[in-house]
């Protein structure tokens, strides 16, 4: 497998295209278009959110079917906008559809931004002949600025990885920096490769990709209404199978905790990315419970952000998740520095702790000794930045 320069550009086999429509701000990217040159197979997780927006409720019903080309908007949700919202969602794709000369149920839709409001319709209309008429390979370096709403830097990245078939690539782009605790949060993901993969083969490797990197971040412990990932495949020739599909899992996998790390770096206001490791739990759910619940934690989080060794708090917060948990038994560490041992505290040095507390990014692991099941979930610190920028968000 290797790294590549760029991102959902390098995949062969797509178009892409992004405008200024103005949708909530003037002079910025916030439409775009991405387009197969032929059908693709998809696969998608979704927001479980009860309150979720029209965009995740259409391609959430299409995801199944022959997918052409994927509608994103930036800066305006379509979330809580009523049978309006769900129609504007219609408008929009079979629109693009028909210039497309292909089915309505081959387009699916992404929105992401302020909630409550309705669409633009006739300004998004009138750029889509220029949406279809500058669609180019290229402009996948467009994508992931033109996805953005609070996020501060593009996040994008590819690999290629062998196979019997010869080389494939899979690049991808991410957006978020708040609303964040997947549990498939403003989060939307798109994935593209020219490996084609048959349409089951690709849902559980999704899935279970899925369940170890988006799946295992959070930001703010909130969920969003239109939390989206796609990933799409060319649906044509012969299917990749055996260590070919182990190799494509493997770069996939690869590609998408390296997204989601960058999601956590550029948490709105946060200034640390730490993993928080559980070891030693009964099963795999207790593990990850665990871990959400100490990554979740706001008192945990704002100690991050103060550099202080507060143990306690990570302590208490594994106590009340709910797992099976001894406090005699249990041990944390930052690093490889212990700082309880089996329900002990034990003497610390300072200076090697203060060294890892002032780093960007650092583990803590929780040893449960109640099993031999683990768990990692990323998660950012809470600075007084995350409060401004969200305090004043919809104004």
């Amino acid at each position: 497998m290797k790294v590549l320069k760029g991102g959902l550009e390098n995949v062969p086999g797509y178009t892409f295209s992004a405008v200024k429509a103005g949708i909530r701000y003037a002079d910025r990217l916030d439409y775009s278009l991405i387009v197969s040159d032929g059908i693709c197979c998809g696969a998608g997780t979704f927001t479980t959110n009860r309150v979720c927006a029209p965009p995740v409720k259409l391609s959430r019903n299409r995801i199944n079917n022959p997918i052409k080309a994927i509608l994103i908007n930036a800066t305006n949700a379509n979330a809580c906008t009523g049978e309006e919202g769900y129609k504007n969602t219609l408008t929009l794709c079979a629109d693009i559809a028909s210039r497309l000369k292909t089915e309505e149920s081959s387009v699916i839709m992404s929105s992401t931004g302020i909630i409550g409001h309705q669409l633009p319709v006739k300004k998004m209309m009138a750029k889509h002949p220029e949406l279809i008429r500058s669609l180019s390979s290229d402009k996948g370096k467009l994508i992931p600025e033109a996805i953005m709403t609070t996020d501060t830097v593009p996040k994008m990245m590819s690999v290629s990885f062998s196979s019997s078939e010869g080389e494939f690539i899979i690049g991808g782009t991410v957006k978020g920096s708040g609303m964040i605790a997947p549990n498939m949060a403003t989060l939307l993901s798109f994935t593209l490769t020219d490996a084609p993969v048959a349409k089951d083969r690709l849902n559980s490797i999704f899935k279970r990709v899925i369940d170890k990197t988006l799946n295992s971040i959070t930001i703010d412990g909130d969920m969003s209404t239109n939390d989206t990932a796609i990933i799409l495949s060319p649906d044509s020739g012969r299917k990749i199978s055996g260590s070919d599909l182990n190799n494509f899992e493997d770069a996939l996998n690869f590609l998408m905790w390296n997204l989601s790390e960058k999601l956590v770096a550029d948490a709105e206001g946060g200034t640390k990315s730490v993993k928080i490791i559980i070891k030693g739990a009964q099963n795999e759910n207790d593990a990850k419970k665990a871990a959400k619940a100490v990554a979740e934690s706001l008192l945990v989080k704002t100690a991050f952000f103060g550099m202080d060794p507060n143990w306690g708090r990570i302590a208490a917060a594994a106590g009340s998740s709910g797992v099976l948990v001894d406090e005699n038994k249990l041990s944390i560490y930052f690093e490889d520095i212990p700082l309880l041992i089996n329900g002990t505290p034990v003497s610390i040095d300072a200076n090697k702790l203060d060294n890892i507390l002032t780093m960007a990014d650092y583990s803590v692991t929780i040893d449960l000794s109640a099993g031999s099941s683990e768990a990692l979930v990323l998660t950012s610190d809470l600075s007084y930045d995350y409060i401004k920028i969200n305090s004043e968000y919809s104004t």
